[in-house]
């Protein structure tokens, strides 16, 4: 699956954001403003002149919105993702604006204040919405592995991806193929 260059950035930030904190293990990698200071710096991408400078409060705020990016992922049917897509929206701001800084009118959709984690919720709720819009909700996954739950979006030609990453897949494969051994030995 091949995003656009509008929604590529916003999807990845989406899944990272989820992913910084490890639902299995209760693992937080979003504590300080440092953290998110660096989260934001390793996902520099051509949005990163617009943010907002990190403030104390944000930490939290963001934290928040990342459960609520989770729960896109959650969802039992396209409509609760959509309606937890249209939440953060509402809830961040997000207004249209017509662009033409490449050339080339385009939208851009933008919080009505300067609140880091409403700018957040924006453009991720936006790149998830595009994911959804266009590709469905079987796009949008949670791992399958038993030690992991992190969040991913399946591009995969036949929809058949089941973890975050080949660590994980290979692990469970590893612990099905040792399984299997053990029974028939």
């Amino acid at each position: 699956m091949n995003f656009d260059h509008y929604t590529d950035q916003p999807v990845t930030l989406a899944v990272d954001l989820v992913n910084t904190f490890w639902w299995e293990s209760g693992n937080e990698h979003l504590a300080s403003t440092e953290d998110l200071s660096r989260f934001l710096a390793e996902h520099d991408g051509d949005w990163i002149g617009s943010l907002p400078s990190v403030q104390p409060s944000d930490v939290d705020e963001v934290r928040r919105l990342r459960s609520e990016l989770r729960r896109v992922f959650e969802a039992k049917d396209s409509g609760s993702a959509a309606g937890a897509v249209n939440e953060i929206l509402a809830a961040s701001g997000a207004t249209p604006r017509l662009s033409a800084h490449e050339g080339t009118p385009h939208l851009h959709f933008e919080p009505l204040d300067d609140s880091l984690a409403h700018w957040l919720g924006v453009v991720t709720a936006m790149g998830l919405a595009t994911v959804l819009a266009d590709y469905g909700l079987d796009r949008l996954g949670i791992c399958q592995s038993d030690t992991c739950a992190d969040v991913f979006v399946d591009t995969s030609r036949n929809r058949s991806r089941r973890h975050c990453s080949t660590t994980c897949g290979t692990r469970e494969h590893v612990a099905a193929h040792r399984q299997r051994k053990r029974h028939g030995a």
